[in-house]
This record gives C-alpha cells, structure tokens and sequence, in this order.
C-alpha cells in the first residue's frame, strides 16, 4: 500500500511501539499526527523526525479531549495505555482509566473518521498465561485472573470485537510477545542487562534458564502496518518470532559486546520459565513474518544504548 499522504493517528505516540511506527510511516510520507499525554509525557523518541509530523496532547482517558481533533483519519493506531503489568498491579483505578477508557474513547472516536480504513489495537501475549501447550496458537485458554494489565487488555479486545461487529469500526487487534529494540524503557530484560554492562560491566539476570521468544521492534512496526493494510477484521493475531531463547544466552551475548562479566542468580521465579508463541495466523491473514534475526537485533539495540546512555544516567 501507498502511504504517501495518508492520513495516520497513532495513540500513545510519544512510547516505544508508537515512536517507531511513526519513524516509518514518516519515512513513507504519510501524514501522522502523534497523540500522547505531552504534559506529562517526554516526546525524547519523536525528537528525530517531530517537525514532520503533529504532535497533539491529549489524555485518552477524558472523552472531552477528543473534541478538538479532526475526524479525517483513514488509519488509527492505538498503543496509548499503561504497558507495565507491575504499574497496573499497583494502580488498578489508572489502568482502568487508561487502559479500558481510554480504548472505549478512542473506539468513539474511531467511529466518527468516516473515512477510516483500519484502527489496529495492540494486546499481550501475557493473556495466555501459565502455557497448558507450546507452541501457544491463538486458540489457546486465556487467563485474566494473572494481572490487571491482563484483565484491562481482554476487556480490549472485546471492546474492539464490539464496535467492529455492532458499530462498523473496523478493528484488528494483535498479541505482541516480548519487543525490544531501541527506545525501550529501561525497566525491560534487554535493556536492564545492556545498561547494567555498559555501567557496571557486570550483568546480574535472575534465572539464565528463563525462556521466551523475542521480537525485534522493527519487525513489530511491519506487524502493524501489514494488519492496517490487510482486509482482515477482528484477532487475535500473535506478533512473535516464533523462535525461543534463554536469557542467560542473552546475557552472554551482551557481555561478549560489552565485555562485562556475566552472572545468573538461578533464583526461583513466579512467572513461566518457557513461553513461546506460534505466528502462523499472521504469516497466513497479514503475510507478515519476523525479518531481523536475534543476533542482528541485539548489535542494534546495544549500539542505540551505547550512543544514548545520557537517557539512563
């Protein structure tokens, strides 16, 4: 598809997902209008590219603040939410305001873009659970006794499922497993081991055994535009690599860049020591499979931390 002149809403714009997938469709000429909550949010990730698009400071949570936005928006992209499963945990009240608000008041929104092709609203992975199989299909038993965040991103999709079934809003919403790249917050496995070399040179992970299949944020960007383009409607759709690893592999491979010395503390952890998705219906219904190998994604990552660690001092 074409983007060139299309016009592009991406909630929670300012945030890891939202940034890059504004980098792209910038990079592709569309005409994308950031919506975050700048009052409060830093807008550091859009620096790059920001005198290219329009930013819009809105906090999705108030439906009053959607009434000075135009309703000419052929594509909604829609990763405004409290993304830290701990957060929501601590603060259920704000990641229902966010999270299942703040959706509903975009889905209102959605509604009234006449013109609007797609709105694509990125889910979890997390919602499976404890896995009863592996490779974990779409069609796997979810479980949103886990977490609120878990809770707040089921009532989601349904809301999705609702206005695209009841309302006309075409909606699509996508199962992301664990993302890294870039830009990532901090307080994430790759990015706690990479600052922790590149600090101290030494990396401490809790449990090398511990296993999941990572997806390379670039590939995660070509996830969302091939479902905006796509005639499919409704998910879930898994957005995995579909490949498995250990974090102690990680860990490894970082203190080889790094040159930092490597410990695993092999302590007990409460969460799944293996989770591993299948990315079968996206290959099938998006034609979208994961481009950039582990190893490749990684050299990238370490060398973005490495040129901005004024970020995290």
């Amino acid at each position: 598809m074409d983007w060139e002149g299309k016009k592009v809403l991406v909630t929670g714009g300012a945030g890891f997902i939202g940034s890059h997938i504004i980098q792209k469709l910038v990079a592709l000429k569309a005409d994308v209008t950031a919506l975050d909550v700048i009052r409060k949010t830093s807008t550091i990730n859009l620096d790059e590219f920001k005198d290219n698009i329009g930013i819009v400071d809105i906090d999705i949570s108030k439906k009053e603040d959607f009434d000075s936005l135009k309703t000419d928006y052929e594509h909604i992209f829609h990763l405004g939410a409290i993304g830290q499963p701990r957060v929501c945990q601590d603060n259920p009240e704000l990641a229902f305001r966010i999270n299942v608000m703040g959706t509903l008041n975009v889905l209102n929104f959605a509604q009234k873009n006449s013109n609007l092709k797609k709105l694509v609203f990125s889910s979890s992975t997390l919602l499976y659970g404890n896995p009863k199989y592996l490779p974990i299909d779409e069609n796997h038993p979810i479980d949103i006794s886990t977490n609120v965040y878990c809770l707040t991103k089921k009532i989601g999709e349904e809301l999705c499922e609702q206005y695209s079934k009841i309302r006309n809003v075409p909606t699509v919403y996508l199962r992301l497993s664990n993302m890294f790249g870039p830009k990532q917050a901090s307080d994430y496995i790759i990015p706690t081991i990479i600052i922790q070399a590149i600090k101290s040179k030494k990396i401490e992970v809790w449990n090398g055994e511990f296993i999941r299949d990572f997806t390379y944020i670039a590939d995660t960007v070509f996830a969302f535009l091939k479902a905006a383009e796509s005639e499919f409607i409704g998910g879930p759709i898994n957005i995995t690599s579909g490949s498995k690893i250990k974090v102690g592999d990680i860990g490894m491979q970082i203190a080889v860049h790094s040159g930092a010395e490597y410990t695993s503390l092999n302590k007990q952890l409460s969460s799944p020591m293996l989770i591993h998705c299948d990315n079968q219906k996206a290959k099938k219904f998006l034609e979208w499979s994961p481009e950039t190998p582990f190893e490749e994604g990684l050299k990238l990552t370490y060398k973005w931390y490495s040129n901005n660690m004024d970020r995290f001092s």
